[in-house]
């Protein structure tokens, strides 16, 4: 698959969005996540993509979103490559806070890993899109 639609269905997770994947021309439709945004500030949009992926059911793929878990999965290992101990010992107390995903996302961005840690997390991200479409597409 094209790493150019791979990386648009990412940025559209990372962003709370339901993905629709149309498995023969790689059309994209997406809605907000019901469980994160109001739904009925999107209640058009999501009926127009439902009513879009209905009419060829055996075609699209539903992609939700990682589950934090996984998400915070990535963020541990993440840590790991970190060779600045200080920062790693941020990292870590970032993940024990109460609010993990913020904390870590301003600890990284305040630091001189944050285009590692994007790096790493679209290549993270890649290997769980493309393991959940051969698992959905097999």
């Amino acid at each position: 698959m094209d790493d150019k639609i791979l990386f648009e269905i990412i940025d559209l997770l990372d962003d709370g969005e339901i993905v629709y994947l149309h498995q023969g021309t790689g059309e994209i439709l997406s809605y907000p996540d019901p469980q994160r945004w109001s739904e009925n500030e999107y209640i058009d949009l999501i009926e127009e993509v439902k009513a879009r992926a209905a009419k060829e059911p055996d075609q699209f793929v539903i992609i939700d979103p990682p589950e934090p878990r996984d998400s915070f999965r990535i963020m541990e290992d993440f840590i790991f490559t970190v060779e600045d101990e200080h920062l790693r010992d941020r990292l870590l107390e970032a993940l024990n806070s109460k609010k993990p995903f913020r904390y870590f996302r301003s600890t990284v961005e305040d630091s001189d890993m944050a285009d590692d840690w994007y790096d790493f997390k679209d290549a993270r991200m890649k290997e769980w899109l493309l393991e959940m479409l051969a698992r959905v597409w097999d």
